[in-house]
């Protein structure tokens, strides 16, 4: 089956691709990995210029009305460019959490995000908790707040982050200021920067609550879900690009007064690579047009396999790219390796293999 983009999605796709080879080269990429802001303000503006801030989020609340499929077409050509520049971390994923919570509060947060304004991360994981974001360990008792925050990726520059927790049985969704925080910076696996919170008896005010209940459940299992989208996304881009680069190394390569891609067993390596990079992007179709379903069952089940078999055969595509680069592949000098990281890293992270196998097993109808 040829299956056509939409021709909006091939322009934003065309448009990234483009940008990104002009912006942001390897080497750029490699001095971003020992700064610890990762906001670089040129860029930034650009990303801002081009429409992407608007981008992921609905007429409706004052964005431009794309598609998940939209989002994902710059997503997976920020995974094939290695970006660090936290678009997704600052943009996307603190506004499609306000923007599913619905509130007076939560929009009027998500305005200053499309202006670019306010600097939002998202800190719905506990580090006792796992993957479980339904279920935090951070509580709210009366106006105070206390517990930690693990892994906020906000690029070392967040003013403000999302934080989840439990008042009594109900899920809430509290703005916090990052000065009221105990915080502890760190670089992650794919190079991008995080952040550890500590939470110590912080006083909450009404307004700082944007959402509660069921409208919180729903919102965060909705952003889960959207946010695991957006890794297969970044696993493909960076996948297409393994690809590229070991065909392209196995051509040059030669041992035995021989290229090494004129060798059979490489030559069937590199067909294994290919067909899983087809079957991969058969998947992120699928999960792009699902993974914003209303259907309950339908998005969970659509994310978690796509997770799923991303965790297992985009880190395969990596592993074999590196085996066929032999030693160099795992130096600093050359890309792969650092493919391989970002690979490794998205495929852990909101939910590992078995993790979304269990919630696609657990999934129930509608």
């Amino acid at each position: 089956m040829d299956y056509k983009l939409p021709e909006n999605t091939t322009m934003i796709a065309d448009t990234a691709r483009r940008y990104l080879k002009d912006n942001y080269s390897f080497d750029t990429y490699i001095a971003q990995l020992n700064e610890s802001n990762h906001l670089e303000a040129i860029r930034w503006q650009s990303m801002n210029d081009l429409g992407w801030f608007g981008l992921p989020f609905a007429e409706s609340v004052g964005g431009y009305g794309g598609s998940l499929l939209d989002v994902c077409a710059i997503v997976q050509e920020l995974g094939a460019a290695l970006c660090l520049d936290p678009f997704v971390d600052l943009i996307v994923s603190p506004g499609k959490l306000l923007e599913y919570a619905n509130t007076p509060a939560s929009l009027a947060l998500l305005d200053r995000i499309i202006a670019g304004e306010e600097r939002v991360a998202c800190g719905l994981y506990d580090r006792h908790a796992g993957y479980h974001v339904l279920n935090p360990s951070l509580r709210l008792n009366g106006k105070r707040l206390s517990g930690r925050k693990h892994v906020v990726s906000d690029g070392g520059v967040a003013d403000t982050v999302l934080v989840s927790a439990m008042s009594g049985d109900e899920l809430v969704i509290v703005a916090l200021p990052f000065d009221a925080c105990g915080v502890e910076r760190y670089r992650l696996l794919d190079g991008s920067r995080a952040a550890s919170l500590t939470i110590d008896d912080v006083p909450i005010n009404e307004d700082m609550i944007l959402c509660c209940g069921n409208a919180a459940r729903r919102a965060v299992s909705a952003w889960f879900d959207y946010l695991c989208t957006l890794d297969c996304a970044r696993m493909f881009g960076a996948c297409r690009e393994v690809f590229q680069s070991t065909m392209e190394y196995a051509r040059m390569r030669k041992q035995f007064g021989a290229a090494i891609g004129s060798f059979q067993v490489i030559q069937h390596y590199l067909v294994d690579i290919f067909i899983d990079l087809q079957q991969l992007e058969s998947m992120l179709l699928m999960v792009s047009v699902k993974g914003e379903s209303e259907c309950n069952s339908e998005r969970i089940r659509a994310t978690s396999a796509a997770k799923a078999y991303y965790a297992s055969q985009a880190v395969g595509i990596a592993q074999q790219g590196i085996q066929i680069h032999g030693g160099v592949g795992v130096t600093e000098e050359l890309n792969i390796g650092h493919y391989f990281r970002l690979i490794t890293h998205a495929s852990l992270s909101n939910g590992n293999r078995e993790h979304h196998i269990t919630r696609f097993c657990q999934a129930g109808g509608e």
